[in-house]
């Protein structure tokens, strides 16, 4: 087998992990012990961290599992304190930060801290806007939750300093928008598909630069649609998979977008179409 770098996917379904190779080939992985849908995932020390989600009976779940790329493992871990789905994670100084979504049901601002050493959960400061379906990206020791939805879809962002354990609200974005997926480049983060209070799903992406707390529009996705999820390889955005309808057609469409060009590259189909999963990339 060819060497090759891979970005690591999470399942909804349960059928596998997959990786897509630096020349656009994926490969069958160790399926995840739980099967599941609206869970996050974050990285630490060259593991996948498969965090919360729901199970096809609508049971959310407090399950947290280690994916380990290098021997292709999966080691249950200390479960969250709140069952938790449609939330979202990010990382910084080593911690995962679990933020938001349905937590025992309600929608929730509830932010939870994961230490992978201890493997122990801290209860940190809530959310000052409780919603599902929102994204959160770190740069420069930050954390943005962005978006997302309660009663109706938001536009609103909301930084996160866990130095001090404090929240501070930030320019909104120009379109509401839930069901989507952010990813970071160069300090700058990428707010791609989801869809729109009024039923559409999204074409237009958003560049936001924390460092002047302001939005750009960007060249719009080929393929618009929510339920994706985004990751970042050698500096360019791949879009992969989601739906147009949540009971209906799902994709297995992956498109890049590279931030220097503005533009959009298609790229090779997942085997298995999926939406309402999770990316990580571990090693490029």
């Amino acid at each position: 087998m060819k060497s090759a770098i891979s970005l690591v996917l999470v399942l909804v379904s349960g059928l596998a992990t997959m990786s897509l190779g630096s020349e656009g080939y994926w490969i069958r992985k160790a399926d995840m012990p739980t099967v599941r849908y609206g869970l996050s995932t974050s990285v630490v020390n060259g593991k996948i961290y498969a965090i919360g989600g729901a199970t096809g009976s609508f049971s959310d779940l407090r399950t947290v599992e280690e994916y380990y790329p290098a021997t292709d493992r999966w080691t249950k871990k200390a479960d969250m304190p709140n069952v938790r789905c449609w939330h979202s994670t990010s990382v910084l100084n080593g911690k995962i930060y679990a933020i938001g979504g349905f937590v025992a049901g309600d929608l929730s601002g509830i932010v939870e801290e994961y230490d992978p050493v201890k493997d122990a959960w801290t209860r940190k400061a809530d959310m000052p806007t409780p919603r599902w379906w929102l994204s959160t990206s770190a740069v420069n020791g930050k954390i943005y939750a962005i978006g997302g939805a309660d009663e109706v879809f938001l536009a609103t962002v909301e930084e996160y300093d866990p130095a001090t354990d404090t929240w501070t609200r930030k320019a909104d974005m120009p379109i509401r928008r839930a069901a989507f997926s952010t990813s970071v480049v160069n300090g700058k983060i990428y707010a791609i598909g989801g869809a729109s209070d009024m039923g559409a799903f999204l074409r237009p992406v958003g560049e936001y630069d924390p460092a002047t707390d302001t939005w750009t529009q960007r060249a719009d996705i080929p393929t618009p649609r929510g339920w994706l999820s985004t990751s970042v390889v050698n500096g360019k955005v791949y879009a992969i998979g989601g739906c147009v309808d949540v009971h209906g057609i799902t994709f297995s469409t992956v498109e890049a977008y590279d931030p220097e060009t503005d533009n959009w590259i298609e790229q090779t189909d997942m085997p298995t179409p999926r939406k309402a999963f999770a990316t990580s990339v571990v090693n490029g």
